[in-house]
């Protein structure tokens, strides 16, 4: 019997099998559906809508490339545990107000738009890391343009 990391080798010679680098996940509100995206290592990613009855794509799929997992990869790599990002509470609009988490390594972060300046003496490189990390995972978002819209259906 193969071992989990034998099976994981394998996966990862296999073609066309895709190793996820890290998962971004956006909240919904009120105009838009929740939605993860799963970024791979070579670059191409799959978004899927959550719970989204009503959505008008439930799931689309990005070919390699197309996300730059380089940086990405060497961002996460400097972070390390991503649940350590100084996150917070942050002024939001009550009814379009999302959050922005990413997975890495099985760790989740706070929300990416809520990054906080730690207290004198903090980690002022993993602020700034953190920072990095979060305009680049927005930068993705807006890159691959998923479709989060609800659509209301007709009375």
């Amino acid at each position: 019997m193969a071992t989990v990391i034998e099976q994981k080798n394998e996966q990862e010679t296999q073609p066309g099998v895709a190793e996820v680098l890290a998962t971004i996940m956006q909240s919904g509100c009120t105009n838009t559906c929740a939605y993860n995206v799963a970024i791979n290592v070579d670059g191409s990613a799959a978004a899927g809508a959550i719970g989204a009855t009503h959505s008008l794509v439930t799931e689309q799929k990005f070919p390699a490339g197309t996300v730059d997992t380089e940086t990405l990869r060497n961002l996460l790599a400097q972070i390390g545990d991503v649940s350590r990002i100084p996150t917070g509470t942050c002024p939001k609009p009550a009814s379009f107000a999302t959050t922005t988490r990413i997975t890495y390594a099985g760790k989740t972060s706070g929300d990416l738009q809520c990054i906080q300046q730690p207290e004198s003496g903090g980690d002022q490189a993993l602020v700034h890391e953190s920072e990095q990390l979060a305009r680049l995972v927005l930068t993705i978002l807006v890159q691959l343009k998923f479709d989060d819209r609800r659509v209301v259906p007709n009375p």
